[in-house]
Parts: C-alpha cells; sequence; structure tokens
C-alpha cells in the first residue's frame, strides 16, 4: 500500500508539491506564532519561580502617581511574617524611552544580590560588593546587544529636569560580571549599586519596588494583605497573584496563536482536498478496476486517505523547518537590538507535525469516501 501512495504522489509533482507548500505555509504561521507563544510562556514560567518566594510592594497609585521610600520598607520589614523586605530603583538604560520595553538601570544593595538573583548563576567575573561605587553586573542580553565582557565599559545616561530644561548627566561603569541567560526579565538589567544609582538620577531615597520574603511556613498571600492594611499607599502582588494576572494577559498571545492555526486549516486544508479531489476524479477508472479486482473500501480509503496524510507529513515538515529557520535568523537579528521573543520547544514541534498530519487526513477524508463508494462498472465506465 505504501509504494502505492508514494507512486500516485510522485507522478503528479507539481500537484503535490504546491499542495505540500500551501500546508507548508500554514504550518510556518503556527511555528512562528507558537514560537513567539512559547517563548513568552517560558518567560513568564521562568520569571515567576525566580520570584516564587517574593511579595511585591509598590505605590498604590501607580508608578507615575507615587513613590516608595526606605520609610516604607523600614515599616514593611517591621511587620509579623516578614522575613527580609528591601528596595530596588529601577530606571530605562535608555532616558529617551517610555521606560517599559528595553534594558533597566536596576539599583540593589550588593548585600540583597543573593535573594534578588536567586538561581542565577554568573558566566563571567563576580556580583558586586559593598564599595563598589560605578561598576555594574549586567544581564546576558545586554552584555549581547553591546558586545561588552568583564573589565569594559557601559555608558549610562541620566535626565534631570531643571526648571524649564533637561540636562542628561553620563557616566561609564565598569562591567564586573555577566549573567547567564535566564530567558526572563534579569537578562535585560544593568545592575548597579543603590546608593550610586540614587545619587546617579537624583534620586535620594525613593525605591521603585519592595520586595518581602516571607518568613517559612508563611501563607504569602495572607502576609500580602496584611502589608497593605498596615502600611499606608501601597499595594501588593503575592507570587499567586502576579501569576494570575500575568496569564491573563497571555490570553491574547493564546487568541493569536489560535488565529494562525485557524490559517493553517483553511490554507493546507483546502489545498489538499482539491489536489485529492482532482486525483480521484482523474482516477476514477483506477479506483473501478481495483474494486473489480477484489479490492475492498477500505483499501480504497487507505489509499486515498494515507496519500493526503502523507502530504500533510511532509508539508508540515516543510513548514516546520521553515519556521525553525525564520524563527532562528529572527532571533538573531532581535538579540543584536536585546530582545528575543522565539523559542522552539519539542512540545511546539510536535504539535506542528500532529497538527499537518491530522489536517491531512481531515482533508482527504472526503475525496476518500467519494472514491470508495463507487460502483466497479460505473466507476470504468467513466472517460
Amino acid at each position: 500500500m505504501l509504494d502505492l501512495i508514494i507512486r500516485s504522489i510522485t507522478q503528479r509533482k507539481l500537484r503535490t508539491g504546491l499542495t505540500m507548500f500551501g500546508i507548508g505555509l500554514g504550518i510556518f504561521a503556527v511555528m512562528v506564532m507558537g514560537g513567539m507563544s512559547e517563548y513568552f510562556t517560558l518567560h513568564v514560567d521562568r520569571g515567576l519561580s525566580l520570584m516564587a518566594d517574593k511579595i511585591h510592594v509598590l505605590p498604590e497609585s501607580g508608578f507615575f502617581g507615587g513613590s516608595l521610600d526606605d520609610s516604607k520598607a523600614r515599616k514593611v520589614k517591621s511587620i509579623p511574617g516578614v522575613l527580609d523586605a528591601y528596595g530596588l530603583l529601577w530606571m530605562p538604560y535608555d532616558v529617551e524611552s517610555l521606560g517599559f520595553f528595553g534594558n533597566f538601570v536596576v539599583g540593589l544593595e550588593p548585600e540583597k544580590q543573593a535573594a534578588t538573583l536567586k538561581d542565577i548563576k554568573l558566566t563571567e567575573g563576580r556580583l558586586l560588593v559593598p564599595g563598589d561605587g560605578y561598576r555594574t553586573v549586567i544581564g546576558s542580553n545586554v552584555a549581547r546587544q553591546l558586545k561588552l565582557h568583564t573589565g569594559d565599559e557601559i555608558e549610562v545616561k541620566s535626565k534631570q529636569f531643571v526648571r524649564a530644561s533637561t540636562i542628561t548627566h553620563s557616566r561609564n561603569f565598569t562591567v564586573v560580571g555577566i549573567m547567564e541567560f535566564t530567558g526572563t526579565d534579569f537578562d535585560y538589567i544593568i545592575g548597579v549599586p543603590l546608593d550610586t544609582a540614587r545619587k546617579f538620577y537624583d534620586m535620594e531615597d525613593t525605591l521603585t519596588y519592595i520586595w518581602v520574603i516571607p518568613e517559612p511556613d508563611v501563607d504569602a498571600d495572607d502576609l500580602a494583605k496584611r502589608i497593605e492594611l498596615n502600611v499606608e499607599n501601597v499595594a501588593t502582588f503575592s507570587p499567586n497573584q502576579l501569576r494570575k494576572q500575568i496569564e491573563q494577559s497571555m490570553v491574547v498571545v493564546s487568541l493569536i496563536t489560535l488565529s494562525s492555526a485557524v490559517l493553517a486549516a483553511i490554507i493546507g486544508g483546502l489545498s489538499i482536498m482539491n489536489t485529492m479531489l482532482m486525483s480521484v476524479s482523474e482516477r476514477t477508472k483506477e479506483f473501478g478496476l481495483m474494486k473489480a479486482m477484489g479490492a475492498e473500501i477500505r483499501d480504497i480509503l487507505y489509499l486515498t486517505v494515507g496519500e493526503a496524510a502523507l502530504m500533510g507529513i511532509l508539508g508540515g515538515v516543510l513548514g516546520i523547518a521553515g519556521g525553525a529557520v525564520f524563527i532562528y535568523y529572527m532571533n538573531e537579528y532581535l538579540a543584536s537590538m536585546g530582545a528575543v521573543i522565539f523559542a522552539i520547544t519539542p512540545r511546539l514541534v510536535v504539535i506542528a507535525l500532529l497538527f499537518a498530519t491530522l489536517l491531512g487526513i481531515m482533508s482527504g477524508s472526503i475525496p476518500a469516501y467519494r472514491a470508495a463508494r463507487m460502483k466497479p462498472m460505473e466507476a470504468m465506465r467513466r472517460e
């Protein structure tokens, strides 16, 4: 049976090639959109795993309506159930940007690096130590984008408003350490000592976040509520709340991925169905002769569905290969600008291949049924 399927496909090379291209185009879309979805899923999972033991405290009115300071960090730390609480200052590396994307300068106390970075290792150099001053530990994407190694210098700019004008200051920071790739926001940070960051940005005792580590066996959700009740003008997010909020935002990415799958079904399905209908029409006498010689209905079904499934598999492989090449070079290009938004996982490859195979089987079912129900004598009389 397999040799008949292969012979039938190879006899119609142009039509088969166009059909495979149609399927491949749909699976290419699945790979690209699915690769984006997989990256953001991995990004969220890795990020949450690194912050699974922390509660985030931020201004109640948001970043643009208020700020935190050292006094609030001390109040948070004094609440029963809090093992440790410390502040961080996050500033956009590009002072002309809105600060939502790209690299960030993060001011943190050197003594708190172990708690902040948790299990992240260094590929080069060392962590910050007290008294480091204008030195920095950078994320992997920062190092890749700016082509930095330990001992190199990175220029950091700050913008300060003076009356009706702005003044931009710049200062070189020496790279003393580079973090490994994590697939999280840590890949985009330029970590500097907190007191140095405050002095450089003229922020006095301002903080962007307060990170809270609960004591062992303390319920993080309950502690987050108690922090809000006991410290004025702050909002809190426990690890569970962060996960729920991020999962809700991921629904949009999932819908985009679903749309690409629908596109693949329309393009690939119609391509296979059209090819198989024409094939059945052209091979009417052949099928009639096969049935006259004793072939059963299931043999005709196996033959026609097998052809459709094989074209689906071959088209799927073509789409997966094309999508993988596109994702690789796109990631290389985006990495040069400090961003990566695609990821290829074994799960994505398996889903894409299964999708292409099922698409072929389902699209070939109608032509297969049409071929199988032909009566031998009627089929052999057709021109």
